[in-house]
Order: C-alpha cells, then structure tokens, then sequence
C-alpha cells in the first residue's frame, strides 16, 4: 500500500498531479494489492467548509483510494512549521501500521519531511519523495523567508534528511533531476545514490486530433471569431505568471495584426480587464471569463496560439506548469519562455509553437504569435494535430505508467523505456 501527504480540498495543478500519481498506483499494481490510502493534511478552517470535504472524499474514492483528512495547525499560528512537521509524522507512522503500508509516497518537502521522522529507523518500508518543486527558493522568492533565518536553515536540514531518507526520487523536471543529485552530495557526507525518475505534470484527458478539431470549429462558431486569429490565456494573476507581460505582448501583436483578438479564461476578470484596457486593447477585441473546469476545453481549443512565460529564477527552471500539457492536449501550439526547458525542447522537437527567450519582450514575443497565426491554412492544421499527438505521447495519464511500474512493481517494470521526455534524455 501507499500513503500520499497533499492537500485535496481544492483542484488546482498540484492536487491534479496528486489525483494523477494515485490513479497510476491503483493501474499499476492492477488489483493485486489493497487500494492505496491517501493522507489529505488540511486546513481546520477548510475542512469545516462540508461541501468541499464531501467532494474531496468522493473525488479520491473515484481513483481507487481510500481518503483520510487530516487537520494541521494554521500557518499563522507561532512555530506551525515545527509543530505540524511532527504532528503529520505522528499520523504517517500510525497510518503505516493500521493499513499495514509498505510505500510511503511523499507528495511535497512536508509530506516528505513527515515520512522522513515517520521511517527514520524503518527501512523496512520504502519511501517515495516526490519533488514538485524548489520550496525553499520559491518561499524566497514569492514568501518572506530570509536565507540568514534559523528558519531557513532548519528548512535546509530537513530538506536534505528527507532527500536522503528517500528509497526512490521523483522529479518534474531534468533541471530539478539535477537540483536534488546536488543535494545529495553537499552539505555533509553523501547520500547512497537513489532511484530518480522523472515525471512532469500530465493529463487524463486525451481526446483524438479529430474530436479536438471538431471541437475548435463548434468553439470557434459560440464565440463569434469568424476569421479571427485567437491568442489564449489560461490562469490567474499571480506575479510569476506574468500577465502584464502577456497583455502586453497581445498589445504588441495588435499594432501589426489588428483582427487579433484575446481570449483569456481566469478567476482574475478585473485585474486582466484593467490590463487590457491600460494596454489601449479596445473591449471588442478581447474576452474575459471564467470557466468551469470541465468547460475550458470545450472552449479554449477555439484558440490559434497560447502563451505560457515565466521568469528567469530558480523556482521556474525547474517547474512543469500543468497548463502546457493543457494547452497542446487541445490542439494550441504555445509560444513557451526557453527558461522551461523540458518544455521548450518539445515545443521545438515536436514543432508544436515557438520558444522565446526569457526576457519576454512583448515585441519579441508578439512576432513568435505572428509567426505562428501567419503559416498557411494547411500548415497550422497539421500543427494542432501534431501539439495533440505530443500531449498524448509525453504528456498524458498513460505516458506516466512506465515509471510507475519502475517504481511499484520493478518486478515488470524493468523492461520499460525511459518516459520520453526529450531533454538530456540520454544522461537521467
């Protein structure tokens, strides 16, 4: 069995991955073993919220596990980050003898920690880290985590315990491949090498190249674009997400493609309206809104090119934004930042869009789009074909079995490729 360290009661990209990783370990071990137990540590405060607690259960019951809602003290609280360190400990330690788990699978530096104090003197269990990311940088970058804090120090030394606690590492990425070996040889005497796989963040759905052109025509017709080249959009508002930029390179494009119109699907509607129109968009040539999840599809594939920028730092080059494997699985070839490496590598492997350098001009970036809206009517069909069979080949649910199978049933899975990230795949 396993034990999962997330949280569960909102979908957003990291309970995605989540729901991803738990129904690969129901497939892979294909009945033979109990269904997995999934750990959600969550607020107080947002497990009072019923309705959200009773769709959580229910969504981890549709995957095969059996859920478990843990409360945590709040962050506000003085010394939460000690406290609840040793309290999830507590509860994987006591979850691994009344389920009788023999893998522990941490999903993030806490959960990861918590397993960590939980299995520090049993090895007879095994202990998956799974690294979504760089957490202390990204506190730094976007939180208020100061480098000479105890705080900070106390984060480093839990994150290399639990990096070398670790049976098996996951990673989203090549570059965050490389950030974990760091960790495992520095700061004191090197840790035995584990197993790293890597898995970036993928999808279930996984519709056909007709079904999705099929789709784009329906899309294209309620939204009125007629003719119209349409540059999408799909997120929120968050500084590393760089909306300024986007606006402004849609802005750019207008001087030189005036019929571009703007499609942007968010829970942020002012703050990108009052981008639009600080950036002399005129309201007819862009459109706002928010859209139920299981809509976005339905409606996003009615679009030409998406964008998908970020920043130069730590915390971006080794991300796997969820939203690319989105993007291609609907047919939109994205003009993607060369900072996302894995990324780019397929944007420019698959010719499925255009990568940029990370500066992000929006001058620059607006001639990547036009580049992209200008190809011939033929070509830029082949292209959306050519971004859904790369979602379904590198970037879907069943692309991620054979690392699993690596993981969780190395009796079968020996004789499975390598998943077939492109990027260095020579030297994982």
């Amino acid at each position: 069995m396993v034990a999962f360290g997330s949280t569960m009661l909102v979908e957003d990209g990291y309970s995605v991955r989540v729901a991803m990783a738990t129904r690969a370990v129901v497939a892979v071990q294909e009945g033979e073993c109990p269904p997995p137990v999934l750990l959600s540590f969550e607020a107080l405060r947002s497990l009072r919220r019923r309705p959200a607690r009773k769709a959580a259960i229910a969504r981890i019951r549709s995957m095969g596990a059996i859920p478990l809602l843990v409360p945590v003290f709040p962050m506000r609280m003085p010394f939460s980050y000690r406290l609840n360190g040793w309290w999830a400990a507590l509860v994987v330690w006591v979850a691994c003898r009344v389920f009788r788990i023999g893998i522990v699978h941490a999903q993030s530096h806490a959960a990861a920690l918590a397993a960590f104090r939980a299995l520090a003197r049993d090895h007879r269990r095994r202990m998956v880290f799974d690294v979504h990311g760089v957490d202390i940088e990204e506190r730094q970058i976007y939180g208020d985590l100061d480098e000479y804090s105890p705080e900070y120090s106390l984060r480093r030394r839990h994150e290399r315990e639990a990096f070398g606690r670790a049976d098996v590492i996951v990673t989203v990425s090549h570059d965050l491949q490389r950030y974990a070996e760091a960790i495992l040889v520095s700061g004191g005497p090197p840790f035995a090498h584990p197993q790293i796989e890597i898995i970036p963040c993928v999808l279930s759905f996984s519709a056909s190249p007709q079904d999705v052109e099929e789709a784009r025509v329906k899309a294209r017709q309620r939204l009125g674009l007629r003719g119209r080249p349409c540059v999408l959009y799909l997120g929120g508002t968050s500084g590393w997400q760089l909306p300024a930029e986007k606006v402004a390179a849609f802005a750019a494009l207008r001087r030189t493609t005036p019929s571009a119109f703007l499609l942007i699907l968010t829970g942020d509607i002012e703050t990108f309206t009052e981008l639009c129109r600080e950036a002399g968009i005129p309201a007819n040539d862009f459109l706002i809104t928010a859209c139920p999840h299981k809509e976005v599809a339905g409606t996003a594939c009615a679009a030409d090119v998406a964008l998908l920028l970020r920043s130069d730092n730590a915390v971006n080059r080794v991300a796997s934004p969820t939203k690319f494997a989105e993007y291609l699985s609907m047919g939109v070839p994205v003009v993607i930042t060369e900072v996302l490496a894995d990324f780019a590598e397929i944007v420019r492997d698959r010719d499925v869009g255009a990568v940029v350098p990370a500066t992000n001009a929006p001058e620059v970036v607006a001639a990547a789009i036009r580049a992209l809206l200008l190809a011939p009517i033929d070509a830029q069909a082949l292209t959306r074909k050519r971004c859904v069979v790369a979602s379904r080949d590198l970037l879907s649910f069943e692309s991620i079995l054979p690392a699993y199978r690596r993981i969780y049933r190395p009796d079968i899975g020996a004789s499975d490729s390598t998943i077939a990230l492109p990027a260095e795949a020579s030297r994982t």
